[in-house]
């Protein structure tokens, strides 16, 4: 595995300043050392930024587990990333370092800096330069990275490769002893490949002694350099892989490397995708290990914690048991006991050192005299007699009565006894996770044990959709701002489009690109999909009435002195009403074959589809109904509750792929409120 050089950030930073530049942050996770930022683009796609520590950074295509829970600084990140618009992404100074310029409505912008190298740092700094959140905190020779400090950045090694003249260049050549390889690398900070490639351009050996170079090699040398400086800056991308004898990935390159023109390639449009191609490979062996062994893990744990409560019940068991023994003990020869209390307090009194009474109740032991039988010593620092008992020993206080000793020992035991009932209870739900980890485990499917590259979203996915059983495409708004998108951009003229007469609804229309006659089943399975996300499904109504009209009746033009909000539209001319659609949905899940493989297995991604169970049964044999219930799940639980499902429900061959799904995905499909499974095709 390689990681990036200076080359490879200058290139991958003109890319993504393209594609992200004016993007929001929507988004941060961290997954293993890859940190995740998830990014809405000025053309509403949603794209993936990962970085990987010192490794590299790029947006990718393939779809990486989220982890439930975030990490304090990932929570930290959120809180200053998410919502922030990205002006700039650029290289400082050719150096490994990505800055991510952030914009601030109240303050000049902010950067997320990034330093590829040293085991990687993320850092986000305020327009003082003042660092707010860093990844690592640490102290160097030359500067330190500490909070609420001035960051400054590292010092470069060596010459600028982008600016570095030719009299500086045959200085740097003549005045070394080392190998040119070497010299051109640490003097001019260009990794070794690339320091390799100038030396193969020039048809100099790399092992040869700089300074031994004649005038014509430097010249040649400098030739070569800025010919690799051009491609860099001024030519399009020939991004490449570098296969090794075996075909497996062996290096990476955004620029043509001629030293490696007899070894076999793989080309892609932009350095990018061959990032994204050459790392998710890694990531796939890193990262999607088999779920089964996760489960075993997870039981090993429990049982653990159970091995652990069973050993503290049995000493809690031994404690009980030993002080209620005391206990007894000590009310079963109440007057033995309270008679040598009263001589040790007795004698105390008229002024007898402890050391005294001790060694006289020592002597009285030994002559047999009553009441010294369990006697044993006197402890002067803690003023406490040791007494025996069943060949061990225990101690009254002298200063407490027998009965208030004998008090102290069963509550020590009564306290012994409260753990193990509280013990009892741990034991018991450990035993619960134990066999729900057994039965999950018995029940687990085979997992897909390499990343998938997502397919490509078509335009209308980003809204709400389906097909109706009469293959009319039906779109409609997420919310007010995509309301107002498909009203600008995508209703035509012979289309109809349908609301209801309350607010808290999609505008949604039937796509009539042919102009045909759109068929009365069509329209009716439309009323149900704008009843179903309408303000009816959370008032559980179960029933809603819809209206249509066609396109040229829908205006944005409100009457003289009046406003419309966003996502609210002027109605003209007589309505269409369509009483008591129903709220229902039916729930699937449509396989796409995607184009890459693993080992020649077929690969598969999961797609949600929604809408009316008339229009959804033409497409999928297999489907759930949901219907607004005010005892049913809220939509993230009934989500999960629709993934298992699906998955159970799919034929064994599939299953595997059909556990892609992610609850985030459905939850995309489902309407605000709370919802129940009514049935399940």
């Amino acid at each position: 595995m390689t990681s990036f050089s200076n080359f490879d950030v200058n290139a991958i930073c003109k890319e993504l300043e393209i594609s992200l530049q004016d993007g929001t942050i929507s988004n941060i996770y961290e997954v293993e050392d890859l940190l995740i930022l998830k990014i809405a683009t000025r053309d509403r796609e949603k794209k993936n930024l990962i970085i990987e520590r010192d490794t590299r950074m790029n947006i990718t295509d393939y779809d990486y587990p989220i982890p439930k829970y975030p990490s304090p600084f990932i929570l930290s990140l959120r809180k200053f990333l998410r919502k922030k618009r990205i002006l700039r992404i650029y290289q400082y100074s050719f150096d490994r370092i990505v800055i991510l310029e952030l914009f601030n409505s109240d303050t000049p912008p902010w950067k997320f800096i990034i330093e590829l190298f040293n085991k990687g740092n993320y850092l986000l700094v305020n327009h003082e330069n003042n660092l707010i959140i860093g990844k690592k905190y640490l102290k160097f020779k030359d500067r330190d990275i500490l909070p609420n400090r001035e960051y400054h950045f590292p010092l470069s090694r060596g010459l600028n490769f982008l600016e570095i003249q030719k009299s500086e260049f045959k200085d740097l050549i003549t005045n070394s002893n080392a190998e040119l390889v070497r010299t051109i690398a640490r003097s001019i900070n260009v990794s070794g490949i690339y320091a390799e490639e100038i030396c193969f351009r020039a048809g100099i050996n790399k092992t040869v002694i700089s300074n031994q170079l004649t005038e014509d090699q430097i010249e040649s040398l400098f030739v070569s350099l800025k010919k690799l400086r051009n491609q860099l800056l001024f030519e399009p991308v020939n991004a490449q892989i570098i296969l090794d004898e075996d075909n497996n990935y062996d290096l990476y390159s955004p620029v043509n490397l001629e030293m490696f023109k007899e070894e076999r390639k793989k080309g892609f449009q932009s350095f990018n995708k061959a990032i994204d191609d050459y790392y998710s490979i890694i990531d796939s062996k890193k990262l999607k290990s088999p779920e089964d062994s996760e489960i075993n893990k997870k039981i090993k744990t429990q049982e653990k914690i159970l091995s652990t409560q069973l050993a503290y019940i049995e000493e809690l068991e031994a404690k009980k048991k030993k002080f209620y023994d005391i206990g007894d003990f000590i009310y079963n020869n109440f007057s033995t006991f309270e008679k040598l209390l009263n001589v040790i307090q007795d004698a105390l009194r008229k002024g007898y050192k402890i050391e005294e009474i001790n060694q006289k109740l020592i002597s009285a032991k030994t002559k047999g005299i009553n009441d010294t039988e369990y006697f044993r010593r006197i402890l002067p620092a803690s003023k406490k007699v040791v007494i025996e008992f069943d060949n061990k020993e225990f101690e009254l206080d002298i200063n407490k009565s027998t009965g208030e000793n004998a008090n102290f020992f069963y509550e020590k035991g009564k306290k012994a006894k409260r753990k193990m009932e509280g013990t009892e209870l741990a034991i018991s739900d450990t035993k619960k996770k134990i066999k729900k980890l057994e039965q999950k485990k018995e029940l687990e499917v085979e997992s897909v044990d390499t990343l998938i590259k997502k397919p490509k979203k078509k335009w209308y996915e980003k809204f709400r959709w389906f097909y109706s059983s009469d293959d009319f495409l039906v779109i409609g708004g997420r919310n007010a701002g995509s309301n107002e998108n498909i009203f600008n951009k995508y209703l035509e003229a012979n289309e109809l489009v349908f609301h209801t007469d309350f607010p808290g609804s999609p505008l949604t229309i039937i796509k009539n690109p042919e102009n045909l006659t759109i068929p009365e089943k069509t329209i009716q399975e439309t009323a149900e999909f704008v009843a179903s996300y309408s303000r009816g499904w959370e008032e559980n109504w179960g029933f809603a009435d819809i209206f249509y009209v066609n396109a040229e009746q829908v205006s944005k033009s409100p009457p003289s002195g009046e406003y419309l909000p966003k996502g609210s539209f002027m109605i003209s001319g007589k309505k269409n009403f369509i009483k008591n659609a129903r709220t229902e949905l039916a729930i699937s899940v449509e396989m796409i074959k995607l184009d890459n493989t693993t080992e020649g297995e077929d690969a598969y991604y999961p797609k949600i589809i929604s809408g009316p169970v008339s229009a959804i049964i033409h497409q999928q044999e297999n489907y759930l109904l949901i219907k607004p219930s005010r005892t049913g799940l809220t939509k993230g639980k009934i989500a999960e509750k629709i993934r298992i499902t699906l998955i159970y429900q799919a034929p064994d061959e599939m299953k595997k792929w059909v556990k892609l799904l992610s609850v985030d995905e459905i939850i995309l499909h489902l309407p605000t409120g709370f919802s129940e499974i009514e049935s399940k095709n």
